[in-house]
C-alpha cells in the first residue's frame, strides 16, 4: 500500500547565467547543412522502425516500441509522441525510475507523459538497463545514445535536434543530472523529480560501498558544464532529504550555471505518490519548460485513434475513465481498472499502467477508471464510483463493443480491496474479479487512529470500539466473503508485506468454496510498476490473461 502526505507548493530560483552557446566543429556544421538534422553521423543511428502501432496504450498517437540500440545482444526501446501539427518541437527524454532495478518507459511515467503531451512537446520515453546501482553508467550510456537517436532523426520527429531536455524521476532523476554535468550535444535542460543528488546521505543506499555512492552522486559532478535544471521535491520526503535538492542547486549557482528548486510540501518519496492537492507542480514545470526551451505558446491536436481519452462516466462527480476496444466488431469481454496509491492518490494512469499492454494484446476491451480520492471522500465513496463505472460500461456496451455479460473488475493495492469488497456483493455483468495484493482486512490497520492513518481517512474513526470494529469489519472483504461471489483471481508478491492478508483471504475462500486461484509471484515487493524490468516477474502477465480468458469465455 502506498501513503503520502499533502498540501501545497513553494518556489525557490537559485542562481540564474546565460544560455551557453552552441560550439560545432567547421565539418560537423557542413554535414548539418547539408541534412537538416544534428546528432549522429548519417548511417550511424537505426533506422526508425515501430514496433508496436497502437503505441504505448496511454496517450493516443504514441509511435511504440522503436529499438533505438542493441548491446549486448539486447535490444532497447523507446516510445515516441510526435505533435500531430506545426514546425519542430523542443523534445523531452523521458528517464523513468525505480531504484536502478526496475522500472520500464510505460512505468512510473504516465502522468509525466499525458502533462508533456498537452503542453505541445514531442518526447520520448526510455528503457535502459537495468543492472543495478553498481553500473548506473551502463543506464547513462543507454540514456546518451537514447538521445543520440532522437537527434539524428530530428527531422522524422519534427524536433528541434539543438533544444532537448531531459526529465529523470527518482533514480531517472540521478540518471538525468549525472548526463546532464557532461553537457551532451543538444541538451538544453534538466528536470529532476524526486531524485537523488548525494547518494551518501540517503539511508536505503547504506549498503553500497561509500565510494560507489560518492561516484554516481549528481552532486559530485564537475558541473560548470551543466544545463539549466529544474529540482522538483517531496518536502516530506524521508527516503532522500529534500535539502538534497536545494543543497545541489546551490552548488550548480556557485559554478555558474542556473538552477531553480520546488519543494512541494509534505509530499513522500515518488511523484507518482504525490496527491492531487499536490499537483500545482506541474504548472510549474511546463513553466519552466516553456521558459527554458523558448516554447511559450504551442498547439496540441490530439491524434484520433482506438484509445478514448477523458470519457466522462460520473458527470455529477466529474469523473472520467480511458478506454480501449481491440478491433473488429466485437462484442468483446472488457475489464474495467481501477488504479491503486493509498485510496489518496494517483489516476488512470498511474501504478496500473503495465497490465494495459497485455490485456489489449490479449484482445479485451480495457476501462481505466479515475474515482474519489481520500481524505476529501471516504472508501463508500469509492466504492460507489467503482459500481457507476461498472454501469456506465454496461449501459454503453454498443458504443464500446463489449459484452455486457462478460466484464471483469481489476484493482490493485487500495483498489484490490474495492474490487474483492464489491465481490461480496456482486454487480450485473460482474463475471470475474481480479485482485492484486489488496487490503482485505482493516482489522489489522489499527495501530493509529492519527488524521493521517488509514481508519481516519477512510472512515472518519478516531479509536478502537465497538463502532470501528463494526465499521472496519464491514468494509474488510475477510469479513464479508460469502458464497455466490463470482470468480476471483488473487495476485501477489511474496515479498510484499501484504502477502500475509492474500494467505488469510484465500483460506476463508477454501472454507466457503468459492471458485478462485491466487497466483504468487516469489520474491516480488508491492506494486507492478516495481515488477517491470524483472522477466522472472514478467509470467503473471500471462498467468492474468489466461484466467480472464477462462473466465470471460463466451457462455
Amino acid at each position: 500500500m502506498r501513503n503520502f502526505a499533502s498540501s501545497t507548493t513553494s518556489w525557490l530560483a537559485i542562481g540564474r547565467s546565460p544560455r551557453r552557446p552552441l560550439v560545432l566543429s567547421g565539418a560537423f556544421a557542413a554535414w548539418i547543412l547539408l541534412s537538416g538534422l544534428s546528432g549522429a553521423a548519417a548511417g550511424q543511428c537505426l533506422p526508425v522502425v515501430v514496433g508496436n502501432q497502437d503505441g504505448n496504450y496511454l496517450v493516443p498517437g504514441v509511435r511504440g516500441e522503436i529499438v533505438y540500440r542493441r548491446v549486448n545482444g539486447a535490444a532497447l526501446a523507446l516510445d515516441a509522441y510526435v505533435q500531430q501539427t506545426g514546425d519542430r518541437r523542443p523534445a523531452v527524454v523521458v528517464v523513468h525510475g525505480g531504484n536502478w532495478d526496475t522500472g520500464s518507459r510505460v512505468a512510473f511515467t504516465g502522468q509525466f507523459l499525458e502533462l508533456l503531451t498537452r503542453a505541445g512537446y514531442n518526447w520520448f520515453s526510455v528503457d535502459y538497463r537495468l543492472n543495478g546501482l553498481a553500473r548506473f553508467t551502463e543506464a547513462v550510456d543507454d540514456i546518451r545514445a537514447a538521445v543520440e537517436f532522437v537527434r539524428c532523426h530530428a527531422t522524422e520527429f519534427r524536433i528541434d535536434p539543438d533544444n532537448v531536455a531531459l526529465l529523470g524521476e527518482d533514480a531517472g532523476g540521478q540518471l538525468a543530472l549525472w548526463l546532464g554535468a557532461e553537457a551532451p550535444a543538444g541538451v538544453r535542460a534538466v528536470v529532476s523529480i524526486g531524485g537523488l543528488y548525494d547518494l551518501v546521505d540517503v539511508a536505503g543506499l547504506k549498503t553500497h560501498p561509500a565510494e560507489l555512492l560518492a561516484r554516481a552522486s549528481p552532486a559530485s559532478r564537475d558541473l560548470p558544464q551543466m544545463p539549466p535544471v529544474l529540482a522538483i521535491h517531496g518536502g516530506g520526503d524521508s527516503e532522500v532529504p529534500p535539502n538534497q535538492a536545494e543543497k545541489f542547486c546551490v552548488a550548480v549557482s556557485r559554478a555558474g550555471r542556473s538552477c531553480e528548486f520546488l519543494a512541494v510540501e509534505e509530499a513522500i518519496h515518488r511523484p507518482e505518490n504525490w496527491r492531487p492537492s499536490q499537483w500545482g507542480y506541474k504548472a510549474r514545470l511546463t513553466a519552466w519548460l516553456a521558459k527554458t526551451l523558448r516554447l511559450p505558446a504551442a498547439s496540441h491536436t490530439p491524434y484520433v485513434t482506438r484509445l478514448q481519452k477523458d470519457v466522462l462516466f460520473s458527470p455529477s462527480h466529474g469523473l472520467a475513465l480511458d478506454a480501449w476496444a481491440p478491433v473488429g466488431p466485437g462484442p468483446f469481454p472488457a475489464v474495467i481498472i481501477a488504479h491503486g496509491g493509498g485510496w489518496e492518490a494517483g489516476d488512470k494512469v498511474t501504478y496500473v499502467t503495465p497490465l494495459l499492454e497485455p490485456l489489449a494484446k490479449a484482445g479485451f476491451a480495457w476501462f481505466s477508471i479515475d474515482y474519489r480520492l481520500t481524505p476529501e471522500f471516504r472508501n463508500q465513496d469509492q466504492l460507489d464510483d467503482l459500481r457507476e463505472a461498472v454501469r456506465f460500461v454496461r449501459a454503453n456496451a454498443q458504443r464500446f463493443r463489449i459484452d455486457p455479460r462478460r466484464i471483469a473488475i481489476l484493482g490493485e493495492s487500495a483498489s484490490g480491496q474495492m474490487v474483492a469488497q464489491l465481490a461480496t456483493d456482486p454487480i450485473d455483468g460482474v463475471a470475474a474479479v481480479v485482485s492484486f495484493y489488496g487490503v482485505y482486512d482493516f482489522l489489522q490497520m489499527t495501530a493509529s487512529f492519527a488524521p493521517r492513518s488509514v481508519p481516519a481517512r477512510l472512515f472518519g474513526l478516531t479509536a478502537m470500539n465497538a463502532e470501528a470494529r463494526d465499521v472496519l469489519t464491514r468494509f474488510s472483504p475477510l469479513h464479508q466473503a460469502k458464497r455466490g461471489m463470482p470468480p476471483l483471481l488473487l495476485v501477489q508478491g511474496t515479498a510484499d508485506r501484504l502477502h500475509a492478508q492474500a494467505l488469510a483471504f484465500s483460506a476463508r475462500l477454501d472454507q466457503l468454496g468459492i471458485d478462485y486461484e491466487r497466483h504468487d509471484v516469489a520474491g516480488a515487493p508491492h506494486g507492478v510498476e516495481n515488477w517491470e524490468g524483472h522477466p522472472e516477474w514478467m509470467p503473471y502477465k500471462k498467468a492474468l490473461v489466461d484466467w480472464l480468458a477462462r473466465k470471460l469465455a463466451v457462455p
